[in-house]
């Protein structure tokens, strides 16, 4: 059980438009015909948990097509957290069921659409993957005034391996406003660029006043280029210089 197979489930049912669909009529053949036809969005989270292996944390009693129920089944768990900036920005994770009221309210019995949350934003809002948005899956972004709240589901702690955090964006203080943040390689990545610019001025430096200080001590026999170079360098180490190493 994990969150990472939840969304990439979810994933593949990006652009599935229209009903009767395959979530629907999944649903359908174990609750009901009547199901063929109706909002879909908790369907959806059920379609995703079924085919991920992850009934027993997202569906801890059984299909849900009713998002109250689903959300419920949260609170039961002691899993239920109100849809403040301050809580999603603290406990919402990726694979979090997440709940949505038009209205405005944190009211659980208010609830009228589910999605499943695929990325926390810095700001407190959340990129996530809905079925039945527009009679579609699609990916939205919603933020905090909009949701009722949401829960993480129980799954496996090793969920994230070593191997998928460089995958995650982090916020950079050179990022930009179009690109704000990268994934974590990239910033490992461009760290090193720096580090091997600076590198490769330090060596430029210290050969320029290699050559300086055997040009001096050629011209004036009384000069000792070595002592002369570990003094420069016993200077430069007490003092700060600020490389414009650009980006």
């Amino acid at each position: 059980m994990t969150a990472k197979a939840m969304l990439a489930t979810a994933r593949e049912d990006l652009g599935l438009t229209g009903r009767p669909n395959r979530i629907t009529r999944d649903y359908a053949k174990r609750n009901g015909a009547e199901f063929l036809a109706v909002a879909w969005c908790q369907m959806s989270i059920t379609w995703w948990a079924r085919r991920s292996d992850n009934t027993d944390a997202v569906l801890p009693r059984g299909d849900r097509a009713y998002t109250v129920w689903s959300a419920e089944d949260g609170e039961r768990l002691g899993r239920w957290h109100a849809g403040t900036v301050a809580n999603i920005k603290k406990y919402c994770k990726p694979g979090a069921v997440i709940y949505f009221d038009w209205a405005f309210s944190d009211r659980i019995a208010a609830i009228d659409h589910v999605g499943l949350v695929e990325k926390v934003l810095p700001d407190g809002r959340v990129q996530t993957i809905e079925g039945n948005t527009g009679d579609a899956c699609k990916r939205r972004v919603r933020s905090a005034d909009v949701i009722a709240g949401f829960w993480n589901p129980d799954y496996e702690e090793d969920d994230v391996s070593a191997k998928d955090v460089w995958t995650y964006e982090i916020p950079v203080t050179y990022g930009s406003k179009e690109n704000p943040e990268w994934q974590a390689r990239n910033v490992l990545v461009n760290h090193g660029e720096h580090l091997r610019k600076i590198e490769a001025k330090l060596d430029a430096m210290n050969a320029t006043i290699k050559t300086l200080a055997e040009a001096l001590a050629a011209r004036d026999a009384a000069i000792d280029a070595d002592a002369l170079l570990d003094r420069i360098r016993t200077e430069i180490e007490n003092v700060s210089v600020r490389l414009d190493v650009g980006k």
